[in-house]
């Protein structure tokens, strides 16, 4: 039907229907126009609000901090550094390490920068291969020691290997510094006098004394007495400079190549020595009673002993040895009766 064949009412209404429709357009258009800014907006917000939380989250893992896991019968320790960098020491039996990285660090971390592994005890480095498995891990620090004989040391060196890490192997007396805590290590060391057998794990362990601000941390591994009393042979002779104190007077000891260092009965005041001594020291071989000799304990002289354990059919932590850490004025503290111990 053509306009001449409409009725003038019938022209009004398509007229009208036509300027209708065309509001609608138009004002759909407009509502489009106007929804564009908001949405602009909206996202800009989330992105903010999402760097504002991933600054504020990134911070507050930039202070210092160590936290020693509550991780059954074994070690497990995270350094959180000044910068953010991360070390774990050690990784206890299982894979519950994982809950406890979860636990202590951003969600949105997938990254360690170093992996400290003491030595081949699965106690220790139980739950390494898994660690791997989640974490990208930048450097791996471990004694080199070797278990070719055990189906989970072939698959950890395996999977190490496979990481593309930076590996490292302690032997000898070494330094590092990370974000301005310095780490020194004693022990594994070829030139020790260390009287024990070569298959002895424990006494191979990585041992480090970690210092940042004033406060210093002994990390031991499974350390007993031989070596105990080697790395005293070694660093707290009589030739060490021991300020303010009467000098050491030396007993023999049974041990070859070993000697113990005992206040001089002149002298009340505690003797210690200054390359070992920490004010927090993490009980070698969870408190086992072939560790944490009496002398040694006095010459590092601590303020607290941490004791990493768990239910264990071994007796750890010994009575003997709680006993010596009370006497001389060291408060314990297990994992196992506090759960995560967090020292800054």
């Amino acid at each position: 039907m053509t306009n001449r064949q409409r009725s003038p009412r019938q022209l009004r209404s398509a007229q009208q229907s036509g300027q209708v429709v065309g509001q609608g357009l138009a004002r759909d258009d407009k509502q489009t126009i106007m929804k564009k800014p908001i949405i602009i907006i909206s996202i800009l917000v989330i992105l903010i609000a999402g760097l504002f939380l991933y600054t504020k989250l990134n911070n507050s893992q930039k202070h210092f901090q160590v936290t020693f896991f509550n991780i059954g019968q074994g070690d497990a320790a995270l350094i959180n550094f000044g910068n953010g960098q991360k070390m774990l020491v050690d990784c206890g039996p299982d894979r519950t390490v994982l809950s406890k990285l979860g636990k202590y660090l951003p969600f949105y971390r997938r990254d360690l920068d170093y992996l400290l592994v003491t030595h081949p005890d699965l106690d220790h480095y139980g739950g390494c291969v898994e660690v791997l498995k989640r974490y990208k891990v930048k450097r791996i620090i471990f004694n080199g020691r070797e278990k070719t004989y055990d189906k989970y040391w072939q698959e950890w060196d395996k999977t190490m290997r496979g990481e593309n890490a930076e590996l490292e192997i302690v032997n000898g007396y070494s330094q590092k510094n990370i974000a301005g805590a310095v780490l020194t290590f004693f022990s594994p060391d070829d030139g020790l006098n260390l009287d024990v057998k070569n298959d002895d794990n424990n006494n191979y362990s990585i041992v480090f004394k970690l210092e940042n601000k004033g406060q210093s941390y002994l990390f031991t591994g499974d350390m007993e007495e031989p070596l105990e009393k080697a790395l005293v042979y070694k660093y707290c002779s009589m030739t060490t400079r021991v300020q303010n104190f009467e000098p050491l007077r030396q007993s023999q000891s049974s041990v070859v190549g070993a000697q113990n260092f005992v206040p001089s009965e002149q002298s009340k005041r505690p003797v210690v020595c200054p390359a070992l001594q920490s004010n927090i020291l993490k009980v070698g071989h969870h408190g086992s009673d072939s560790s944490s000799g009496e002398d040694f304990l006095n010459l590092v002289n601590p303020k607290t002993a941490i004791v990493s354990v768990g239910k264990n059919k071994y007796g750890h932590p010994s009575l003997r040895v709680l006993k010596k850490l009370e006497r001389i004025g060291v408060e314990s503290l297990r994992t196992d009766e506090k759960g995560d111990i967090v020292e800054y």
